[in-house]
């Protein structure tokens, strides 16, 4: 018995341990996502086999893309507590710029990326200077760049509309690099990784959660909180502009309203939220948004095999928006309580 009791308080102790791990793993939000996908495809497929059609597939994954370039720059607004909601017309007027040149010129896809990295600068500059200088609050700011920057788009369009691009644009939006895998998908996850590292190992990306946790206590530990709030507008307007090259590639058309037509803002917030950066701010990872715009790509495609119309879509994507908020909600007085726990035992 001397020595049977310890085993068994061993025993007990490594199966509280794996279960304190494994509630762990199930609290973060990418493994929550993961979850979430399987059930909806294991359901969908149930239903409807075409559901796990290759093409079909490729196209939820495909479809993603876009949504998954703008959501990790929304990222990186939302972290240092802002908001952008001007990404939809930045977007489009990347996709018409480039557009009408490559259909017209044969524009070179290497000239055109380099275009779109430099209108969507430029743009993301304008949001930049006015929430970080200005101090007009983000959503003020970027509600009115939504207008002025759409009217610009439409000005540019002319009323005219991309029909034709070159083979090597239609290439890029729409080959898979490998069965099922396309290759705007993999230059969407690329990015996102390359942003995550820059989050993570950069002086510049840690200061971004500290001004979103608390810009007042990062001023004085002497981070240039205006520089940082600028830089994640600017950042955020690049990746608007690589991503309507992208939309460019993959639709193989643009017009005056492309981008507004379709709130791809909303959508754009939508996956970050859903990918668990939270609103406050200080707290999230781009990673987690860019599942989130692979999740509502394929929610919302069970919800066109299921027959429902396209017209609940927002509404669809509004109660995700809302489910997320609500988790996190949880989420934090979950934590909240574990901490006060915590203090209790020390005490």
């Amino acid at each position: 018995m001397t020595v049977a009791l310890p085993l068994r308080r061993r025993e007990r102790g490594g199966a509280s341990m794996r279960r304190a791990v494994l509630g762990r793993w199930l609290r973060l939000r990418e493994v929550q996502l993961v979850l979430a996908m399987a059930a909806v495809v294991i359901a969908s497929a149930i239903l409807h086999p075409d559901f796990l059609a290759p093409g079909n597939i490729s196209f939820m994954l495909a479809d993603s893309a876009v949504t998954a370039i703008l959501a990790t720059g929304q990222t990186l607004v939302i972290l240092g507590k802002g908001i952008d909601l001007s990404v939809a017309p930045i977007l489009g007027i990347c996709a018409v710029e480039v557009g009408f040149p490559a259909q017209n010129h044969n524009l070179n896809l290497a000239l055109a990326l380099m275009l779109v990295m430099g209108i969507g600068i430029m743009l993301g500059i304008g949001n930049g200077l006015l929430v970080s200088w200005a101090r007009i609050p983000p959503i003020i700011t970027t509600l009115a760049t939504l207008s002025v920057y759409g009217g610009l788009q439409f000005i540019l369009a002319n009323g005219q509309e991309v029909v034709n691009i070159p083979n090597a644009y239609d290439t890029l939006g729409n080959a898979d690099l490998l069965s099922g895998v396309p290759w705007v998908l993999v230059i969407a996850v690329g990015i996102a990784v390359a942003v995550a590292l820059f989050l993570r190992q950069t002086n510049l990306g840690r200061s971004i959660y500290a001004v979103g946790n608390n810009a007042d206590a990062a001023h004085r530990s002497g981070i240039a909180v205006r520089r940082i709030i600028f830089t994640t507008y600017v950042l955020s307007g690049l990746l608007a502009g690589i991503a309507g090259l992208i939309y460019l590639c993959h639709t193989g058309s643009a017009d005056s309203t492309t981008g507004t037509d379709s709130n791809v803002e909303l959508t754009s917030i939508a996956a970050t939220l859903i990918g668990g950066t939270t609103l406050t701010g200080g707290r999230g990872g781009v990673i987690g948004s860019v599942l989130g715009a692979i999740f509502l790509s394929v929610a919302l495609t069970a919800m066109v095999f299921a027959r429902i119309p396209a017209i609940w879509e927002p509404a669809g994507v509004g109660a995700l928006i809302l489910l997320a908020m609500v988790t996190d909600r949880h989420s934090g007085t979950l934590a909240s309580r574990a901490r006060r726990r915590g203090g209790e035992v020390a005490r």
